[in-house]
């Protein structure tokens, strides 16, 4: 079989002076090298916590999809055990910001709402994207889904009128409906009819427990929300009070997705009695106006849109709200303030360099004392460490700890240094002293191929990249490690302690899947050479 197609090699491990066998024992390395030009990655999840389905449909549908291959330029589509599925050009594909490639990607699975994700490559940038499935019959908390069919004339009109509605979970009451008229003309993006058979899926999120943001686009944050009526944009904004959210789509049998509705289709909800009018100070009641905003998960855009107005249903007893959705989105209600997106801002100063592991910081209200987060961030001399998405006018100090998101407490394992005050919003880097952080002891991974007499390497033939990653035992819990390339076959990283055990793994397509796992190993020392004996790569 030529080099260019799939041949692998058993890597022999030996370790260094000593015979310990070494983590990565087993692994095979393949000639193929996978795409890296424009590749697009999905993580896809489930935010109930369910296990991911194991059968899935994986289509590429748009003007573009055969031009569309795996990172190891087939067709044979499918997400790995993860739940990742990774994309990109062919190599003879010519694209531009002129003529860019334009396609989705469909996954279907059963008991799951269909996932199109429209896409647009333009350049060889890599793009990541973090992808819900929702389990129609199993929802995470607060969150109910349906769907049902349609048809549309050859024009975009619908023949026949459809109302769909969700049906709550437990003892959840407020139930969503939608109804699509006969007569309504759907159109896609660009313009152009849906065309046939129609699916058309109704998402509603509830207000009945402080979950509910998790479940609406942003986690309750909102980025660069424009005003109505082409109002400058408000900039980023945080929910302080969400009564529900809506969210319609409507696709064809070619997963065309409807961008708009003329007439618009009416959405209407029912509202938890008990949710919160922050601008009131009260619980919600008839009448009240409520802020309106809607979201384009293609364009990734927010708009403010008509406030609506709490009703009660003179039939149910139940106070209602809706939207007359002229545009197929995400529509979310509830009063929110205009934040901060970065700001303060802090700059380390520290004895480290080039340390992979993130440290344990902590935002500290200087007013109040309390705590507004804490998160994990690079502690390497110059790196900086943004506070974001935090409100206006406060003072704020940052509390950088040895702890680590790799293995915990380092050997200090407390406070390690406190910044000065710094505002929210404000731009001008705040230098924290860190000079009292100890450096973590490394764990370098050297590769050396050797070749038979008279023959030397060939680093053109060498795999372009070798990733690996670990895991706590038996977690499957897994995070990058270190990457091996061609030319640099040399690294250190501080993410291991030695003297733990380790799950590991390693891919050589860029992470589309894994063929290696070693499980449960020791790391009983700071340094390993892997010396391979590869005839396949000398000449």
């Amino acid at each position: 079989m030529q080099l260019r197609y799939f041949i692998y090699v058993f890597l022999v491990f030996i370790a260094g002076l000593n015979a310990c066998k070494n983590p990565l024992d087993g692994v095979k390395l393949g000639l193929k090298d996978p795409l890296q030009d424009g590749v697009v990655t999905y993580r896809f999840n489930d935010p109930a916590g369910n296990p991911m389905p194991s059968v899935n449909q994986v289509t590429i549908a748009g003007p573009d999809a055969r031009q569309i291959v795996t990172t190891l330029n087939s067709t044979r589509y499918k997400l790995n055990s993860d739940g990742v599925l990774m994309v990109a050009p062919s190599p003879a594909t010519v694209y531009s910001a002129q003529k860019p490639l334009r396609f989705s990607i469909v996954v279907e699975a059963k008991d799951y709402l269909t996932v199109i994700q429209p896409v647009i490559i333009s350049d060889v940038k890599q793009q990541s994207r973090s992808v819900r499935r929702i389990n129609i019959n199993k929802p995470p908390t607060t969150l109910n889904a349906a769907r049902t069919t349609a048809n549309t004339t050859v024009n975009g009109v619908v023949t026949a009128t459809v109302s769909l509605g969700t049906t709550p979970q437990g003892t959840d009451a407020d139930r969503a409906t939608a109804t699509l008229l006969a007569g309504t003309k759907l159109g896609d993006r660009d313009g152009h009819a849906l065309d046939g058979n129609l699916t058309m899926v109704l998402i509603h999120t509830n207000a009945r427990n402080g979950q509910a943001t998790r479940y609406v686009p942003g986690g309750g944050i909102m980025s660069s929300v424009a005003a109505r009526n082409g109002g400058a944009s408000q900039g980023t904004m945080r929910f302080l009070s969400l009564v529900g959210s809506i969210t319609l789509q409507i696709y064809d049998a070619q997963f065309q997705l409807a961008t708009t509705a003329l007439p618009a289709v009416p959405l209407t909800m029912e509202l938890y009695q008990q949710a919160y009018n922050s601008s009131k100070n009260r619980v919600i009641q008839t009448g009240d106006s409520i802020p309106l905003f809607s979201y384009d998960e293609f364009t990734n855009q927010w708009q403010e849109e008509k406030p609506g107005i709490v009703r009660k249903n003179q039939q149910t007893g139940r106070l209602e709200y809706t939207v007359d959705a002229a545009k197929a989105a995400a529509y979310v209600v509830g009063w929110a303030e205009v934040i901060c997106a970065s700001g303060p801002v802090f700059k380390v100063s520290s004895r480290l360099s080039n340390v992979d592991v993130n440290y344990l910081c902590k935002l500290i209200d200087v007013a109040t004392g309390n705590e507004v987060s804490s998160f994990y961030a690079n502690a390497n001399n110059g790196a900086i460490i943004r506070a974001s998405n935090q409100s206006k006018n406060r003072r704020l100090k940052l509390q950088v700890f040895d702890e680590t998101d790799a293995w915990g407490k380092g050997t200090k394992g407390g406070l390690i240094g406190e910044s000065a005050p710094g505002l929210t919003c404000d731009q001008t880097p705040i230098t924290i002293n860190l000079g009292a952080l100890p450096e973590p002891p490394p764990v370098t991974l050297e590769i050396k191929f050797s070749c038979p007499s008279g023959t030397k390497l060939d680093e053109s033939l060498l795999p372009a990249i070798m990733k690996t990653q670990y895991s706590e035992v038996g977690q499957n819990d897994w995070n990058d490690l270190i990457s091996v390339t061609r030319t640099n076959r040399k690294v250190v990283s501080y993410k291991l302690k030695v003297g733990r055990y380790y799950d590991f793994r390693a891919s050589t397509d860029g992470g589309a899947s894994w063929p290696l796992r070693q499980s449960n190993y020791l790391i009983d020392k700071s340094e390993w050479t892997l010396k391979i004996k590869a005839d396949v790569y000398c000449k």
